[in-house]
């Protein structure tokens, strides 16, 4: 018998998309520089959150690592979480999708 696990990982603190605006990166620093930092990590969380509660309406749990959380389930597909993700105005570079078997022996 063979059995899945689904995991999603969402990354709370997305560096790639926030190095365009690092604030090591800026010469003469500001109020308005932090504040812009701080308006994307808020919409980042926002997006992380809400795409928690959608997969959490189909059976999944979390956890959380250094700066993502995990989403499990081994009732839902990977292929069947992520058109779902994307059917609910998510995109596909928000998350990851990972799949992972594993196989239960049994008695012959």
């Amino acid at each position: 018998m063979v059995e899945y696990i689904t995991r999603i990982t969402m990354k709370v603190i997305n560096r790639e998309e926030l190095d365009t605006n690092n604030l090591k990166k800026v010469s003469e620093i500001d109020a308005n520089c932090v504040r812009s930092f701080g308006h994307q990590l808020a919409e980042r969380s926002e997006r992380v959150a809400a795409m928690m509660e959608r997969l959490a309406e189909k059976g999944f749990t979390f956890t959380a690592n250094q700066d993502s959380v995990i989403a499990e389930s081994t009732k839902v597909e990977a292929q069947a979480a992520k058109i779902y993700l994307l059917q609910e105005g998510f995109h596909d570079s928000e998350f990851q999708v990972y799949l992972e078997y594993t196989r239960k022996w049994g008695m012959l």
